[in-house]
């Protein structure tokens, strides 16, 4: 007898339609990764932009009235007030004058990366008294600096930072 090695044709069609069923799970996986795949840019961007603002803030005067070679305002010489003065950006000296700062495009003083890759991100500064939050007796010893990115899909990613009055 001589026996014939090889597949049947309903073998094969069996085959086909695992091989087929794999294939539609593999591409369908891929694709949802794909479309997700710059989520990570897109986030890592955002963060390295915050950091880049809160680089430009923190190395501010605490309030108008600190001392220009640094220390601690007197209590009743300031309580925790949030003024701008008015003046230019390039002026700003204290942190409080980022109160209110709206950038779309973002714009740094001293930019420490192309920003040009940043042309559909916004950036918004707020300046807040956060001394009773943060535990402290008094809320003037203590300013909470929030930078809010918004994405080019209009999701809103918030760095915190504290500063003290010292």
């Amino acid at each position: 007898m001589n026996h014939k090695q090889g597949f049947t044709f309903i073998e094969m069609i069996i085959t086909i339609v695992i091989v087929g069923i794999a294939l539609s799970a593999l591409t369908s996986a891929l694709s949802t990764s794909v479309v997700q795949g710059a989520a990570p840019i897109v986030e890592g961007k955002a963060l390295a932009l915050a950091q880049a603002y809160i680089d430009e803030v923190l190395p501010l005067k605490f309030d108008d009235q600190s001392p220009l070679e640094g220390g601690e305002v007197a209590t009743a010489e300031s309580p925790c007030t949030i003024s701008n003065e008015g003046q230019s950006r390039a002026q700003f000296d204290d942190v409080d004058d980022y109160n209110g700062v709206t950038d779309s495009p973002p714009f740094l003083l001293q930019p420490s990366f192309d920003m040009s890759q940043y042309a559909n991100y916004s950036v918004s500064v707020s300046v807040n008294c956060a001394g009773l939050e943060a535990g402290l007796s008094a809320n003037h010893l203590l300013k909470r600096i929030s930078v809010t990115i918004t994405t080019p899909e209009n999701n809103q990613r918030v760095l915190s930072v504290y500063r003290g009055n010292f």
